[in-house]
C-alpha cells in the first residue's frame, strides 16, 4: 500500500516524563541524554488481514516488533529539519487472538556521528514516536491508548571524545522483561479496559489509567508501564496545536529513499584467550550468546587489531546477564576484525556474531581477468564499499561511521559501474546536499561533525560537485540534477571572494585537505584551484544540458580567467605544475586535478602524462602512518596543522596521491590517452588487502575505507572501458584499454539492463541493450 501525502492519523508519541526543559532566555535543553522508551500496544484480531501495511518513524532511533518478531528499524540518517518514515507489511507476524505492536525508540540527545539533533520548536523535540497500521478496514495509530516504559537497563552514555563519539553500550538484563515485545506480557500495574472504536474491541486490554496515578519524582520503577504522553506539536506558527505530522521541525515526513538494508550474520571463531576473529572486516550489530548465573558479566571492544591503541578507540560494551535468555545485541553498528571479550562471575560465551546490515548488491555485475591479482583487487574493492554502505556512504564502518562530503564520489563510483540497485548512489548527493548559510556544504552530513562551529572541508564540496556530474552522466535524471544544481551553484560561489583579479581562489579558509598527503596547500593552492576549475566545467556541462545558458556562460568564463591563471604554476625548467606559488614543491594531484580540469594545454599533454607515469619519483608520506590502529593510536596534535613545508628533494620527488585521490589521477591518465596503464596501476593495492578490505592510506588509516576502492570502478570504466556515450546511457561507449592482459570481461548496469563486454586481444563481443559505440585501441 502506498500512503498518501499529507496528514497521518497516528499521533506523536513519548514518554510522560519530559525530554526536553527551558533554559536561559527561553530556549530549550535535553533533560535526559541517550533516553531509551519502551512502547507497547495490545489489540485482538478476529482474522488475520491478507496485508496489514504499516509506516513509522521516530527521532532518533526505533526498532519496531510484532509478536515479538522484528518487522523495520531506522529511521535512516537524516538532516536537523528533515526526517523519513520506513513502510512494510505485517500481516505475516499478526495471528487471530491477542496480539501487540512494540517499539524500543532511542533518543540519543546530543550528537552521534549518524545523527544531528533537531531543533525543538514548541513541544515537539527531544524524542517522538508516531505510526500508523491499518488492519482491514479500520486503523491502529499512535495514540493516547499506547503503553510505555522506561527501562533501567541500559546505562545512558556520552561520547568518549570529539573524534571518537560513538557511544559504549551497558546493558544489565535483569532489569528487561527478553519478552516484552510479545502479546501475553504483563505490562504492569495497569487497569483493564477494552478499546474505544473499531472491530478491534474484542477482549480485556491494559491501557486504562494508572490505579496509582502519575508519578511525580524520578522514573518509574522497572516493570511499570504507563500511558504515554500524546505530544502537542505544532504545524505552523501561530497554527492551532496538532499532534500529527507534518509538524515542525520536520515538516512534511518523507519515504525511505533507499531498500532495506540486507542482513546477513558473520560469524567469529572464539579463541581460549577470549579474542574472537572475524577473519576480517565486519560492519553491523554484535550478537553474543551467553551462559551463567545471574549478575555474571561480560564486556569487551569491537577492534581493527588487539593491540592498546586499538583497543583505545574500539567500539565498547558491557552486558550483565540474567542468567536465562541471554542472548545480547547491541543497538548501534560497529565494526572491526576482533571482538575482544572479559567475562566475570563464571559467564560462558557460547557464540559471538555480526549482524551486518548494509544497503543491497543484487547479483549481476561482475568484473574478470587473466590477472588472479586483479581479480582479488576488485572483489576487496567491492567489499570495502559494501561495508561502508549503510544508510549513507560513510568512511569506515570502525572508527567513525561518518558520511563525509567528499568520501562518497568514490563509493557512488563503485555502485554506478558494479551495483543494480542505485538508490544510495542517487540518494547519497541530495542527502548531502544541507548547505551552511553562505553556501558551502559542511564536511560531514547528517552528524556530529555537520556542526556550524566546525569548519569544513572545501575541496570535499567539489568532489560532490563530482558525484553529481556522475548522475548527470550516468542517470540522465534531469529532474534529479536540476534539484541538486542550485546547492552546486551556492558551493562554487563560496570561493568567489577568494579569487583574485588573476582569477586564482588565494587563501581559502577552511580545512584544506586534498588528501593525507603532504601536498603543499599554503597561500594559493594549485590543486584546488584544479579541483574548483573541475567542478566549473561540470556545472557548465550540467547547466548547459538542462537548458540553463547563463549559469553555463557564467561558469565558463570564471573556468576561461582560471585557465589565464593557471599558468603561473608551470615550471618549465621541471616540466611540471608546481602546488603552489611558495615553493617548487610537484604532486601527482595537482597535475591530475589540473588535466580534469581543462586546465593543461595538449602541448604539455606528454610531459603532464609521463610524470604521472613515473611512479619511481613518486613518494608517499601520511600523518596517518602514525595514527593506525596497530601503532600509535589518535593523533594528539590538530591534523590540519600537519602539512609542513617540504624537507624532500623537489626538484627530485613528486608527492604520490593516496588511495583516495587515485580515483583523479587514473581519470586524468584517461584522458592524456593512457588508460591501459590503469590496470597495472590498480596492483598498488594488493598492499592493502591483508583483512579482505582496503585500508585507508598507503601506511595507516582505518582498516576499511570507502574511499580507497576506486579499483572497483576503474577496472570496468577504463581497463574495460564501459562508459555512458549520452546521459542516461542511452547510447554506451566501449573502448577496452587492457594494457598488460590477455583478456579481460565484465558487466556493468544501466537503467536499461546490464551491459555485457568480454576482450580477448583484439576481438570485442558486447551484448547490451542500448546502442553501442565501440572505440578500439
Amino acid at each position: 500500500m502506498r500512503f498518501p501525502p499529507g496528514r497521518w492519523r497516528g499521533q506523536w508519541i513519548w514518554s510522560p516524563r519530559p525530554t526536553i526543559r527551558p533554559a536561559a532566555r527561553g530556549s530549550l535543553l535535553p533533560e535526559a541524554y541517550d533516553r531509551r522508551v519502551l512502547f507497547r500496544r495490545v489489540f485482538t484480531l478476529d482474522e488475520v488481514p491478507e496485508t496489514a501495511p504499516f509506516r513509522v518513524t521516530a527521532d532518533s532511533r526505533y526498532v519496531l516488533y510484532v509478536n515479538g518478531t522484528e518487522l523495520a528499524r531506522g529511521p535512516v540518517r537524516h538532516g536537523p529539519r528533515t526526517l523519513h518514515y520506513d513502510t512494510g507489511d505485517a500481516a505475516p507476524a499478526l495471528r487471530e487472538g491477542r496480539n501487540a505492536v512494540a517499539v524500543l525508540a532511542r533518543f540519543y540527545g546530543h550528537a552521534t556521528p549518524w545523527w544531528e539533533p533537531s531543533p525543538p520548536t514548541f513541544t515537539l523535540g527531544g524524542g517522538c514516536l508516531v505510526a500508523e497500521l491499518r488492519l482491514g478496514e479500520e486503523w491502529l495509530v499512535t495514540d493516547e491508548t499506547w503503553t510505555c516504559h522506561e527501562p533501567t537497563a541500559w546505562t545512558p552514555a556520552e561520547p568518549r571524545h570529539h573524534l571518537l563519539s560513538q557511544l559504549p553500550e551497558i546493558f544489565d538484563a535483569r532489569k528487561l522483561d527478553p519478552g516484552w515485545t510479545l502479546p501475553d506480557h504483563d505490562d504492569g500495574p495497569l487497569n483493564d479496559g477494552p478499546l474505544r472504536d473499531g472491530p478491534l474491541r474484542d477482549g480485556p486490554l491494559r491501557v486504562g489509567p494508572l490505579r496509582d496515578g502519575p508519578l511525580r519524582d524520578g522514573p518509574p520503577p522497572d516493570g511499570f508501564w504507563r500511558p504515554v504522553r500524546v505530544i502537542e506539536a505544532r504545524a505552523v506558527v501561530g497554527g492551532n496545536p496538532d499532534a500529527h505530522p507534518p509538524s515542525d521541525p520536520f515538516g512534511a515526513l518523507h519515504p525511505r529513499p533507499i531498500p532495506p538494508l540486507t542482513s546477513s550474520v558473520r560469524q567469529a571463531e572464539l579463541g581460549p584467550d577470549l579474542v574472537a576473529d572475524f577473519g576480517q572486516v565486519v560492519s553491523g550489530t554484535l550478537r553474543l550468546a551467553v551462559r551463567g548465573r545471574a549478575g555474571s558479566t561480560v564486556s569487551g571492544a569491537v577492534a581493527e587489531v588487539v593491540t592498546p591503541a586499538g583497543l583505545e578507540i574500539a567500539n565498547r560494551f558491557a552486558y550483565t546477564l540474567r542468567g536465562h535468555d541471554d542472548v545480547f545485541e547491541m543497538t548501534d553498528p560497529v565494526g572491526g576484525r576482533y571482538a575482544v571479550l572479559e567475562v566475570t562471575g563464571g559467564a560462558e560465551v557460547a557464540s559471538v556474531e555480526v549482524v551486518e546490515r548494509l544497503r543491497p548488491r543484487p547479483a549481476g555485475p561482475y568484473f574478470a581477468c587473466s590477472d588472479p591479482e586483479l581479480d582479488a583487487v576488485f572483489l576487496a574493492a567491492l567489499r570495502t564499499v559494501d561495508l561502508t554502505s549503510h544508510d549513507a556512504y560513510i568512511d569506515c564502518p570502525t572508527r567513525e561511521q561518518r558520511a563525509w562530503t567528499g568520501d562518497s564520489v568514490v563509493h557512488q563510483s563503485v555502485d554506478l559501474v558494479a551495483n543494480p540497485d542505485w538508490s544510495l548512489a542517487r540518494h547519497h548527493p541530495a542527502l548531502a546536499a544541507q548547505p551552511r548559510p553562505d553556501g558551502m556544504l559542511p564536511m560531514v552530513v547528517a552528524g556530529d561533525f555537520a556542526a556550524q562551529d566546525l569548519p569544513t572541508i572545501p575541496d570535499w564540496s567539489l568532489h560532490w560537485i563530482r558525484s553529481v556530474h556522475n548522475l548527470y552522466r550516468y542517470t540522465g535524471d534531469r529532474s534529479l540534477v536540476a534539484g541538486l544544481l542550485a546547492s552546486a551553484e551556492g558551493v562554487l560561489r563560496w570561493f568567489l571572494p577568494f579569487r583574485g583579479d588573476d582569477g586564482l581562489l588565494h587563501d581559502v579558509t577552511g580545512w584544506v585537505l586534498i588528501d593525507w598527503s603532504p601536498v603543499q596547500v599554503r597561500g594559493t593552492s594549485a590543486a584546488l584551484n584544479a579541483l574548483w576549475g573541475r567542478a566549473l566545467a561540470d556545472f557548465a556541462e550540467m547547466a548547459e544540458w538542462l537548458g540553463d545558458l547563463g549559469r553555463a556562460w557564467w561558469a565558463r568564463d570564471l573556468h576561461a580567467a582560471l585557465a589565464r591563471g593557471f599558468e603561473v604554476f608551470w615550471d618549465v625548467r621541471r616540466g611540471a605544475y608546481r602546488d603552489h606559488l611558495l615553493s617548487g614543491s610537484v604532486s601527482e594531484h595537482t597535475a591530475a586535478a589540473a588535466v580534469c580540469a581543462g586546465l593543461v594545454p595538449a602541448s604539455r599533454h606528454p610531459a603532464v602524462r609521463e610524470l604521472l607515469l613515473d611512479r619511481a619519483a613518486m613518494f608517499t608520506r601520511s600523518p596517518m602512518g602514525a595514527r593506525g590502529a596497530d601503532r600509535d593510536g589518535p593523533i594528539s596534535t590538530d591534523p590540519v596543522s600537519l602539512r609542513p613545508a617540504p624537507d624532500w628533494d623537489v626538484d627530485q620527488w613528486v608527492v604520490g596521491a593516496q588511495p583516495f585521490f587515485r580515483y583523479v589521477v587514473h581519470d586524468a591518465l584517461a584522458l592524456l590517452g593512457a588508460a591501459g596503464r590503469i590496470a597495472g596501476l590498480c596492483r598498488d593495492w594488493t598492499a592493502l588487502t591483508e583483512a579482505g578490505t582496503f585500508r585507508e592510506c598507503w601506511d595507516g588509516g582505518s582498516y576499511c575505507h570507502g574511499w580507497s576502492a576506486t579499483p572497483a570502478r576503474d577496472l570496468l570504466v577504463h581497463t574495460l572501458g564501459i562508459t555512458p556515450a549520452e546521459p542516461g546511457y542511452t547510447r554506451v561507449r566501449v573502448a577496452p584499454r587492457l594494457g598488460e592482459l590477455a583478456w579481460a570481461r565484465g558487466a556493468v548496469p544501466s537503467p536499461h539492463g546490464l551491459i555485457e563486454v568480454e576482450v580477448h586481444g583484439t576481438e570485442i563481443k558486447v551484448d547490451a541493450p542500448v546502442p553501442v559505440e565501440i572505440v578500439r585501441p
